[in-house]
């Protein structure tokens, strides 16, 4: 068994490391498409022009305009004569947010009133006008508090707050670390997927399942070549991570990749899981492209899985991504100890057994 197993193994490198081509596409671009999503994937939203309309001109308005200049996540304030010309400049994306102080908003303030603040959005950037707007409307409040206090004309209030886990906030701390689980899972679902549809569209499959191997033995060998390039490319995104980026592991190594391994058993077991219901590569690629984009939506990648519609959160929690992404996000970040990871590892190795076992069974039904 474990001669034939090997020999299967050692089949499916050399098929995938064979070609000069095939080296290079396992290993250039995940690399390549690493450093894209590092520094292009970000919602961080800083050096943003910002557009006023005063139309006040009183002490307060201008003591407002004066914290908005001060404001960091601003570049610039780019101020206009009336609305016309400021939605002029929204639609031509010269600024995504416009402030309108009405003419009586100093008075209005003197009298203990609410002065009137207009805030015009390009919905075009909701996610970036939304940041932004938040980031206003929390300069418009403190602005507030320290107007009824009579410090309007003082420096801003001094406001000490701490961040858990990522003290200095930072946006790459949290998103690089989990490109480690999401560009190896693309790749080894290329890899597996394309690999079994492939010996299908040649025939030669069949040629495998009516040999001396069994259909779990052959799962094994097609899964073990897709599960050390996977590995192998968490490792090297690893160590760009801390040593590149200078994101440290708080957590165990060793919990990591058990973490990973489980994940990456699992993704190689939904890649069979595809090719079985496949038989030619063509079909295999519709498969992979069209599981990927809901694997990566419900993962909480690019939002939190609990502001996903309830009826939709039960299928982020059969997700493997889902899984990995906290256990890499709180082994970087917040020391996150064995015992909680098994909690998220046990759902992961469910998919696996699962998507192999049936894998198996639809593999065996081809014999008969």
């Amino acid at each position: 068994m474990w001669t034939r197993l090997a020999a299967l193994i050692l089949k499916e490198l050399l098929a995938a490391f064979r070609d000069p081509r095939g080296r290079v596409a396992l290993i250039i671009p995940p690399i390549l498409q690493f450093f894209l999503f590092a520094f292009a994937a970000t919602l961080e939203v800083s050096n943003v022009p910002i557009g006023v309309i005063n139309d006040d001109w009183g002490a307060a308005s201008v003591s407002l305009v004066s914290r908005l200049e001060r404001a960091s996540a601003f570049s610039e304030i780019r101020r206009y004569p009336s609305l016309q010309a400021a939605r002029d400049a929204i639609d031509a994306q010269e600024v995504m947010v416009v402030i309108r102080i009405g003419q009586d908003f100093s008075r209005k303030l003197a009298a203990g009133e609410s002065g009137d603040i207009q805030i015009l959005l390009d919905g075009r950037k909701s996610n970036s006008a939304q940041l932004v707007n938040n980031y206003i409307n929390t300069i418009m409040t403190q602005f507030s508090t320290d107007w009824r206090l009579g410090s309007e004309i003082a420096q801003p209030s001094e406001i000490l707050d701490r961040s858990w886990y990522n003290v200095n906030r930072e946006y790459r701390a949290a998103m690089v670390p989990i490109l480690i689980a999401t560009l190896p899972m693309s790749m080894v679902l290329m890899i597996v997927g394309m690999s079994v549809a492939r010996e299908q569209e040649l025939g030669t499959f069949e040629q495998l399942l009516v040999s001396p191997l069994q259909p779990l033995e052959i799962i094994v060998g097609k899964a073990v070549p897709g599960l050390m390039v996977g590995l192998a490319q968490c490792a090297i995104m690893t160590l760009i991570v801390v040593y590149g980026f200078g994101i440290q592991i708080t957590g165990s190594v060793l919990v990591l990749f058990a973490g990973l391994t489980v994940f990456l058993i699992s993704v190689v077991g939904v890649a069979l899981f595809i090719s079985s219901l496949v038989s030619n590569q063509q079909q295999a690629m519709m498969g992979i492209m069209v599981t990927m984009m809901p694997v990566m939506m419900l993962s909480g990648f690019s939002s939190p899985v609990q502001n996903m519609p309830s009826w939709l959160q039960p299928l982020a929690s059969i997700n493997p991504l889902t899984h990995m992404l906290v256990i890499i996000r709180g082994v970087f970040l917040r020391d996150m100890p064995f015992w909680l990871v098994a909690q998220r590892i046990w759902p992961m190795a469910l998919v696996a057994v699962v998507t192999m076992t049936t894998a198996a069974w639809m593999f065996r039904r081809k014999v008969a």
